[in-house]
Formats: C-alpha cells, structure tokens, sequence
C-alpha cells in the first residue's frame, strides 16, 4: 500500500467541498477494497470499509471529506497542490483533515496484515463541515441494519496527538423580528424592527450561560443581523433577522434551547404588544448522490467521556506504549463525536494531528512527522481495542 504522505497528498490534491466529495470517497473507497476491507460509497457520499475478523470488539475510526472553501489571498502554496516543505504538508484539508484521514487508511491497511478478531470499520464521512454528525448517523443506521454495531468510536480531528474525551455541541439560532413599514419621515406610524431586535439582542447578553466543569461555559454569540427592505430605502425597516452561534453542553437539547428563547421573546411581547418575533434553528439541505434532497436542521449535542472510562486509558496507554505522551483533553470546537457519543451514547474520544487552529486558514498545513505518528497511534490504540485490554 502507498505510504501514508504521499496518500494524504493525493486526497489533498482532490477537492472536496461539501457534497462534492465523490473523488476523495471513491479514492477512500478503491484504498480500502485494496487492503482487504468490503468498501462502498453510500448514497450520502460517504466512503465506509468494513474488516471482520469474527467474534470481539467492533472499532470505528471516523474522518470527514469534505472541506471548507479556499479564501482569497493568503496562500504562498498551491491549496490543492500537496507540496511539502521544511517538513509541512500543504493545501486546503491537510489538517482538517485529510492528513487524518490518510493516517487512518494506512493504519487500517497495516491492521489487515495482521492477526486480531472483531471488526474494524473506516469512515470517510461527508458534509460534516456544514453538518456535523448527520452522515456519520447514516452511515451508523445502515452499519447497524447489516449488523455491525461499533462498541467504540475514534473522531481523527486534530488534537495534536492527544486524547480529547469531549467537546461542547453547537446549533445557529435565527430570530426573525418582524415591525411594520413606514416611511422613514413618519416613523411614528410604523413598527421598527431593528430597533426591537436591538432589545432582544441586549436581553440575549444579559441571558444567564451554563458552565460545565469540564467543558466550560457555554457561548451565545452574534454572527450577523440583516433588515428588510434592502436596498436600503426611505423606509423603516418591517424585519430583521438575527443570528447566533451557540456552543452548547450536556443537558441542552433542542427543545429546551428553543424553549428558553422563546420565553424571552414572550417577555419582550409582554412589555411592548407590538413586539414580534419567532426563533427557530437555522438549518440548510443536503442533496444525495441520486438527487433527493434533505433538510437538516442541525443540532449536534456536547458530548464527554470519564477520564477513568476503559476507552480513555486504553487509548492512553496504547499511545505510551508506542513512545507518545498525550494528555488528557477537550475539543473546543464540534466534531462528529456530537452523533456517536452524544447521540448514539457510543463510547469515543478524539485523536489525531495536527491543532484546531491549524484548520480554515491560509496556507494549511500539517507536519509530515504528526501525521506519520497518528497512523502508528490509530494502529496502536485498534488494537488495544480490538484486544480487549
């Protein structure tokens, strides 16, 4: 099999935004079906191998294909070029994270070499930059449909080589203010909703946040706001849609987060009837690779592991075993471990190079050394899984 760096340059020399990743998945697939595995491209563009070896444990080691877009400006490096340079490997989803997704490939080829039972399964999943956990969650219900149900799951986002057991979860919230129209030399015979917006967002700042003693506080932060009618005329303004990112934590769910919103608009209404406003998730669609088209509307809940939990110091102690020394963290940014342990309640931690603020940049990059020694810590800890021990 290709060595590992020069695998993750031919996946970085694939552009794969998302719901364009067909070229990486097929790459992902056609490696796997060499190595052994039964690979396929399910109808989400998700490259899924499966390696069974009778009786034991079951392991998924997950990466995401697809990528952010390319920025202008910024780039000394050809984004879709796979150059190396003083020991970095470049281009658009070399740490985010086709470096990871490369070291998984040739770990599992080097498993399939070797003596072990139970099942091993890859996914090079889709879309998750703009869904997080959605496809993983597909593929999981067909994985389960044929039988194959993981008792453990690696999420490969970058952790410089340590061992995350958690992450805050994340939903956009949308609230759409609505006024009544005016001409701007008459405002008093009109409503404006930027104005009432402008109320709610100084309401939402003075809203109360939830800490948790791992994960830390959870965020509610402005990302845009926009107003109606545009262009901008003498008129004011009859709505105005507010947005936000929320990072969230264990115990927050889609209803509650809803619920809690909603009791501040009803108290806005209280004091001034003609204050209107709705919130809702901000959601979007995903097409199928036969057309269908889905509308998803995410919420991937936080999600933490016990430091004491057998997959935490199994990984630990594979990794030491191997000469490495991760320690024992979080992510601060969502993975697809907001499906497998936070929905799917599947044991998971998170391990692989490369640093989060290694990703969405100019000029991404990955150390050629990092990712070399992820591949030896995937194998090092599927088989400690794999064992038992």
């Amino acid at each position: 099999m290709k060595p590992v760096i020069a695998l993750a340059q031919e996946l970085i020399r694939l552009p794969s935004l998302s719901g364009q990743e067909a070229g990486v998945a097929a790459h992902a697939r056609d490696y796997m079906a060499g190595a052994g595995f039964a690979a396929r491209v399910d109808d989400h563009g998700t490259a899924i191998g499966v390696l069974r070896r009778g009786d034991g444990p079951t392991l998924l080691l997950d990466a995401h294909t697809d990528t952010v877009d390319v920025e202008r400006g910024g780039w000394r490096h050809d984004p879709f070029g796979g150059e190396i340079e003083d020991g970095y490997l470049y281009g658009r989803g070399a740490a985010d994270m086709k470096g990871a997704l490369a070291a998984m490939l040739a770990a599992g080829a080097a498993l399939a070499r070797e003596s072990w039972r139970g099942t091993l399964v890859i996914t090079g999943t889709s879309w998750e930059e703009r869904f997080e956990g959605y496809t993983l969650g597909v593929a999981l219900a067909e994985l389960a449909r044929e039988g194959v149900r993981p008792d453990a799951v690696i999420i490969g986002e970058a952790s410089e080589l340590n061992v995350k057991r958690g992450q805050r979860g994340r939903t956009r919230l949308h609230f759409d203010v609505r006024g009544r129209p005016a001409h701007s030399a008459h405002p008093e015979r009109g409503v404006n909703a930027v104005y009432h917006a402008a109320e709610l967002i100084r309401r939402i700042r003075q809203m109360p946040l939830p800490e948790d003693d791992f994960l830390g506080r959870g965020i509610a932060e402005l990302i845009g706001i926009g107003s109606q009618p545009q262009p901008i005329d003498s008129i004011v303004p009859y709505a105005c849609r507010v947005s936000y990112d929320l990072r969230l934590l264990p115990g927050q769910t889609r209803a509650s987060v809803l619920a809690q919103f909603a009791g501040i608009i009803e108290q806005l209404h209280a004091g001034d009837a003609a204050f209107q406003a709705e919130v809702s998730i901000a959601g979007g669609e995903l097409v199928t690779s036969d057309g269908r088209v889905e509308r998803v509307e995410p919420f991937p809940p936080a999600w933490k592991l016990e430091e004491g939990h057998p997959l935490v110091q199994r990984a630990v102690s594979a990794l030491r075993g191997i000469g490495q020394r991760p320690a024992i963290t979080k992510y601060g940014f969502c993975t697809n471990g907001s499906y497998s342990a936070g929905e799917a309640g599947i044991p998971t931690i998170g391990y692989g190079p490369g640093a989060e603020d290694g990703a969405h940049v100019a000029d991404e990059r990955i150390s050629v050394d990092e990712v070399e020694r992820a591949c030896e810590g995937y194998a090092a800890i599927a088989r400690a899984v794999l064992a038992g021990r």
